[in-house]
């Protein structure tokens, strides 16, 4: 049976986008010259909120649609228990479900559970070099086509073992479970299975086999995922890399109407995942390079990147 699943950025937006504080990420967002709590400025546009429960939010991101530069960078600050959290940062963590392939003994048939993930048409993108193509099982072939809507690519890797014999727990290099690195800049997602490998073989210890795209430090194997259904439609965390615009910088900035980088002693930086581009402060300046007057001058007490 095929249950193949399509998840939208606007069902990951609003259900599963958890929240990333790390200070890095604000220091990589407002500027990589300068501590983003260093007094040099506003980091909001005006009348803007700009934390939440202490957090930073600095523009182009922002609580509420009339603060942010676009839907995709909105911010919900909302309370839980009496404590606010923020939602949607610099590097996205997103929860995406465990496609699933189990053998039915008793009908003789495979169960499949396949998801299709899309961000189109946003300002977001699967992280090539923060997340990992995952498979487990042992008799497993799983394979991930990536689009970045034009240009299509498959990755994908084998995991076999005909006993629970020599499986590690914390071990992914093929017995048991494999990982593979994906392609730079795509923003769908397809998982598929080999029919040619179904746990026929070895649904007496493993019926089911599973595949995933995850953050690289999110999974640690553990033998339990071989002989039980406990990672079937599980929610795993993956990152999401985001830019200004599907445009370069030599483009961008020669439409004054549209270009972030407003500030001046700003610079623009091409987008290393993707199409777009993102915007700094230049040297000996720090603050938010996507405000008027964002970009102000260092003080010797300032820490220098």
């Amino acid at each position: 049976m095929d249950n193949t699943k399509r998840i939208s950025l606007q069902a990951v937006r609003t259900a599963y986008i958890v929240v990333a504080i790390s200070h890095l990420y604000l220091l990589v967002l407002v500027s990589e010259s300068a501590n983003a709590t260093d007094p040099l400025g506003a980091i909001a546009l005006p009348g803007c909120q700009d934390s939440c429960d202490g957090v930073p939010i600095p523009y182009p991101f922002g609580i509420g649609p009339s603060c942010c530069l676009s839907r995709d960078f909105q911010v919900s600050c909302n309370a839980t228990n009496d404590t606010y959290t923020p939602y949607l940062f610099r590097a996205a963590r997103v929860n995406y479900p465990v496609s699933s392939q189990c053998y039915n003994s008793t009908t003789k048939k495979v169960e499949y559970e396949r998801y299709y993930a899309m961000l189109s048409g946003s300002s977001f993108r699967f992280s090539d070099n923060k997340n990992k193509f995952l498979v487990i099982g042992c008799d497993t072939l799983a394979f991930a086509n990536f689009s970045d809507g034009q240009n299509y690519n498959w990755v994908g890797c084998a995991s076999r073992c005909s006993s629970l014999e020599g499986l590690t727990n914390g071990s992914c290099s093929g017995l048991g479970c494999c990982q593979t690195d994906i392609p730079k800049a795509t923003t769908i997602i397809n998982v598929d299975f080999s029919a040619w490998y179904n746990n026929s073989d070895v649904y007496s210890f493993s019926r089911c086999s599973y595949a995933t795209l995850m953050e690289n430090d999110g999974f640690i194997f553990n033998t339990n995922y071989i002989t039980t259904d406990y990672l079937k439609g599980l929610q795993m965390p993956l990152v999401l890399d985001w830019s200004i615009g599907n445009t370069t910088c030599d483009v961008a900035q020669n439409n004054s109407s549209s270009y972030a980088c407003i500030s001046k002693n700003s610079v623009c930086l091409n987008s290393s995942s993707g199409q777009g581009y993102l915007c700094n402060c230049s040297h000996g300046y720090g603050g938010n390079p996507y405000l008027e007057g964002g970009c102000q001058g260092l003080s010797l007490s300032a820490p220098l990147s």
